[in-house]
């Protein structure tokens, strides 16, 4: 196509003839998309030249994740000094199965005694008070009462009885020696004695079932005044417990006035779930924890195992002796028992619970990584035994831990 052809057909001659000399002398228009296409170019560019920097020069340019922050606990020396920080090394050592049961103190049955009158009366003297250590035979009340003054009357009777059968019987063996009497007699006599005598044997048993000591009927015997209370003596040395009358009230002869323990031997009952009964020997060693006392605890030994299973809980009680010479635990406490089952010895890690924080809900320990530095790291626990726990995964032995300050480390941590 010509140049003419290009113009418009509707333009007069002369001024086509202009028109095409004007684009013979100027050539085409500059475009105006050459501004856009160069500020494209410029951007691409821009944005390349960033990705090599941040790609690090790699070719691909694909920029990789930047590095997590790390926990790793920095303590400077005045900081490890307040917050007596200690460090040691994990060791593994032998542990046998341990059973974590709950239980409670009670009294040890043979060593309780209640203290009562034996006789309807009246208190007439406490001579102790709860609290109070007893010796066994100690006189601990008096009771005066109408029945003691009954049988002390049939008892004396019945000795003079005694006495005066025992004349005739003499009266009558010396005439049968003089033929003076039959043999018949003389039997009469001697059986009238015996029989006399039982009768005095018994109303002896009787005053002695009341609470009057062999001692006093001794006395009586010899002439002495026949006493007019009955004494209470404690059956057993230990510690009054508990006390269940007052003076001047009146007692029946079932009715307890006084409860007497002795404390240096105690039970603990434990409940053990019908799995684990044959975990469970007799004399297996025990150790008792109390919250009364936090870091101690106080050696027992299994001495019964129930016969029946409760059908309900499906658990069987364990009785604990404990010796308790201190007479710190007592009656009614709450305890827990770690008992030593028969089971096979295995190797374990073994942490002091000091050793041990929560972080995000997960046992933590910190382990060394560094002159003053220390990094958190999550644990998975098994058995407890006293105031050490068994480290089932997270750590190895030989590793090196904080001991004591750990939670001054949480705290460092969480700041």
């Amino acid at each position: 196509m010509s140049e003419s052809e290009m113009l418009p057909t509707s333009l007069p001659a002369s001024r086509a003839t202009t028109e095409a000399k004007k684009v013979k002398t100027q050539g085409p228009e500059p475009s105006a998309a050459k501004p856009l296409v160069a500020g494209a170019v410029g951007l691409l560019l821009g944005v390349l030249g960033t990705v090599a920097v941040l790609g690090g020069g790699e070719a691909d340019g694909v920029s990789e994740p930047a590095p997590a922050p790390s926990r790793v606990v920095r303590l400077t020396p005045q900081l490890a000094t307040n917050a007596r920080l200690a460090v040691e090394a994990t060791e593994s050592s032998e542990v046998a199965p341990v059973l974590d049961l709950v239980g409670t103190v009670e009294f040890d049955e043979r060593r309780v005694a209640d203290v009562g009158g034996r006789i309807e009366g009246r208190i007439v003297q406490m001579l102790v008070s709860v609290g109070d250590t007893v010796e066994e035979g100690q006189a601990v009340a008096q009771i005066e009462s109408p029945a003691l003054g009954e049988a002390m009357a049939d008892l004396l009777a019945a000795r003079a009885r005694l006495v005066a059968a025992r004349t005739g019987a003499a009266r009558e063996t010396s005439l049968r020696q003089r033929q003076l009497t039959t043999a018949v007699s003389v039997e009469d006599a001697t059986a009238t004695v015996g029989a006399l005598d039982a009768e005095v044997t018994g109303a002896e048993q009787r005053l002695l079932a009341l609470g009057l000591g062999a001692a006093e009927l001794r006395r009586i015997e010899q002439g002495g005044a026949p006493p007019r209370r009955v004494t209470l003596r404690s059956p057993i040395a230990g510690e009054v417990i508990e006390r269940f009358a007052h003076l001047g009230q009146v007692v029946s002869a079932t009715e307890p006035i006084l409860r007497v323990a002795d404390l240096s031997s105690v039970w603990v009952m434990l409940e053990v779930y019908e799995r684990d009964l044959s975990r469970v020997r007799m004399d297996d060693e025990v150790e008792i924890l109390s919250e009364a006392y936090p870091g101690e605890t106080f050696p027992g030994r299994v001495s019964y195992l129930d016969a029946l299973i409760d059908e309900r809980t499906r658990s069987a009680g364990v009785r604990i002796v404990v010796d308790n010479a201190d007479r710190r635990l007592r009656p009614g406490h709450f305890v827990h028992a770690l008992l030593t089952s028969a089971g096979e010895v295995r190797p374990a890690i073994m942490l002091s619970r000091r050793a041990i924080v929560q972080v995000d809900g997960q046992p933590t320990v910190f382990v060394e990584a560094g002159e003053l530095a220390f990094e958190p790291r999550a644990i998975e626990l098994g058995a407890a035994v006293a105031d050490r726990v068994e480290v089932v995964a997270g750590l190895a032995a030989g590793e090196r831990i904080v001991t004591e300050g750990a939670f001054a480390l949480k705290s460092e941590m969480q700041r």
